[in-house]
């Protein structure tokens, strides 16, 4: 038997978050902690991206002692998540990562430009953040998000060379680069500390453009177990489930650079839906349908594939 730990991140009930009043009893952090305690799942990952800190529904100190307490209490660990590797920004959200109970800052870059100047300032940027890191005890991971292909994960990693600036493995970021899951699996296999895992299939919008359409968990083509049985081989022990139904991104490459492996085969527009451009009740149903199904089959491919989730210590 394989055990591992199991977080889910906040993304997964999004609209949860941003339409509490469309959630019978209502939603916010402590309701996502106690129900996914409730679920089974080992920690929390939370959105704390933007102004408001976003899904952490609070900017006080004494909202984030609470939340720690909350999170204590409920035997969770915790991880947040936020962008824009800029020092400024880093070395507040560490602070609040470790007010917070965290132990993990999720980050990618939010610059522009050439390939060559993104990859130069991210590292100053890690650089330069490292040591603060250190002192709080909290692990930087960069996510191969939207932005850099697993090699220049990996470059950018190597040349920061610090035990504390690690990388976060995303099942399907990939496909907006044009790179097949694997390939960036590899390259960024000796840095990973963390992933998260969701489903996604290549699909053409009515307007004939081609996206990266976030589906319930079992309903895309992203290779779900053997990405995970690699991880673990590799010795990853915490998995992140998320629920992306309904959220779309852009290709960011030529289409007649994608590779022809089975996760980039293309599906007309009757496989893209949009979730904020449905009406709140139905994007929180819509949600609520595919989180539950979705986490159905993941819990069943785990079974099969002989995991077993257990407590972190």
């Amino acid at each position: 038997m394989k055990t591992i730990s199991l977080h889910i991140h906040s993304f997964s009930l999004r609209y949860h978050f941003r339409l509490p009043e469309c959630v019978a009893g209502g939603f916010d952090v402590f309701r996502y902690m106690r129900d996914m305690a409730a679920a089974g799942f080992t920690g929390v990952n939370i959105s704390a991206n933007g102004p408001g800190y976003r899904d952490l529904c609070g900017t006080s100190e004494a909202h984030f002692a609470e939340v720690n307490a909350a999170r204590a209490e409920l035997g969770l660990k915790l991880e947040l998540d936020t962008s824009d590797t800029a020092p400024e920004n880093m070395s507040r959200m560490l602070a609040v990562t470790q007010a917070c109970g965290g132990d993990t800052l999720r980050t990618y870059t939010k610059y522009n430009g050439p390939i060559g100047e993104l990859i130069a300032r991210t590292i100053a940027d890690l650089k330069e953040i490292a040591p603060q890191a250190e002192d709080r005890g909290v692990t930087i991971v960069l996510e191969n998000h939207e932005d850099f292909q697993g090699r220049e994960i990996a470059a950018i990693l190597a040349a920061v060379d610090h035990p504390r600036i690690r990388a976060l493995y995303d099942y399907g970021n990939s496909q907006m680069v044009g790179e097949d899951p694997f390939d960036a699996l590899d390259a960024m296999a000796p840095y990973i500390h963390c992933c998260h895992i969701k489903d996604h299939v290549m699909a053409r919008t009515p307007e004939g453009d081609i996206v990266v359409q976030g589906v319930a968990m079992g309903d895309g083509t992203l290779p779900i177990l053997e990405l995970t049985d690699r991880l673990y081989v590799n010795g990853l022990r915490r998995f992140c489930f998320e629920n992306v139904w309904s959220y779309v991104a852009p290709l960011k490459c030529a289409a007649a650079n994608l590779p022809g492996t089975p996760c980039f085969e293309m599906f007309g527009p009757d496989r893209h839906v949009v979730g904020d451009r449905l009406e709140p009740l139905a994007a929180v149903a819509g949600e609520r349908d595919a989180h539950t199904r979705g986490l159905a089959w993941f819990k069943a491919m785990l079974t099969a594939g002989g995991y077993r989730v257990v407590r972190e210590t």
